[in-house]
């Protein structure tokens, strides 16, 4: 029979182990380069390219006008819509696709899906892709998971759906930037580390906003204007399909 010191020894142990199994499935299921789950893509080794992609658009304030910054800079983007909202906004999401933008699947209510079982995540990446392709006509891709969280069937379900599932490796808070200039140093100091590296810059910036439409990204759109001002003589940015081969 156990002693009391030994049961309370025993219970510690059973928490440690626990708390570090979970700690360990986290790590897995929200950080980028972890890849126990499964491969997704990040940035290949391409120095000089840069894949903008914007991410829970579209959103009706703030997508037209960094429409109108890509259009006039010549450069094409990802946009990885949330299904919900792109089923309110028909003729913005018809407008990224004409306008030569890569669109892809952002799950219909943008869960996490760490936390969500095979069939909830099916029917939230089947839905959007039905809604997407309805709109523009094309083939849906490509699928970045909310957060970017995963878990063992989620990666496998969007490549049974036929779609590359991607991650990213440069990325702020800009959901909570107020002024470009919190942002766009942070992005530089990332591009030109990638850079040293030898790396491609796949980099995150939101255009909507997941709990609602009615949000302001006047700081992540402006930042996304100076960053082609300052890095399109040196860099050249891409749409992710420019990828697939890597």
């Amino acid at each position: 029979m156990l002693t009391p010191s030994q049961i309370v020894e025993a219970g510690l142990g059973a928490a440690l182990a626990t708390g570090l199994g979970f700690g360990a499935y986290m790590y897995q299921a929200m950080w980028p380069p972890a890849r126990l789950f499964g491969p997704a893509m990040r940035a290949p080794k391409r120095p000089g390219e840069i894949a903008l992609t914007f991410d829970d658009g579209p959103n009706p304030r703030w997508t037209p006008e960094l429409l109108d910054i890509l259009g006039r800079h010549g450069v094409k983007a990802t946009f990885f819509l949330v299904g919900r909202y792109a089923a309110t906004q028909h003729p913005l999401v018809q407008r990224i696709h004409d306008e030569g933008h890569l669109i892809g699947n952002h799950t219909w209510n943008h869960p996490n899906l760490a936390f969500s079982g095979a069939e909830k995540t099916r029917e939230e990446l089947v839905r959007t892709n039905l809604e997407l392709e309805q709109i523009t006509g094309a083939p849906v891709r490509y699928f970045r998971p909310p957060f970017g969280a995963r878990r063992p069937a989620t990666l496998h379900i969007s490549r049974e759906l036929g779609m590359t599932p991607v991650l990213w490796n440069a990325i702020t808070s800009d959901w909570t930037a107020t002024d470009p200039a919190q942002l766009v140093p942070q992005f530089t100091r990332l591009m030109e580390s990638h850079q040293r590296q030898g790396l491609a810059t796949n980099l995150v910036l939101h255009d909507g906003g997941h709990l609602s439409l009615d949000v302001n990204r006047a700081a992540s759109i402006a930042a996304a204007e100076q960053l082609i001002g300052q890095f399109r003589a040196s860099h050249r940015f891409v749409r992710l399909d420019a990828w697939e081969s890597n």
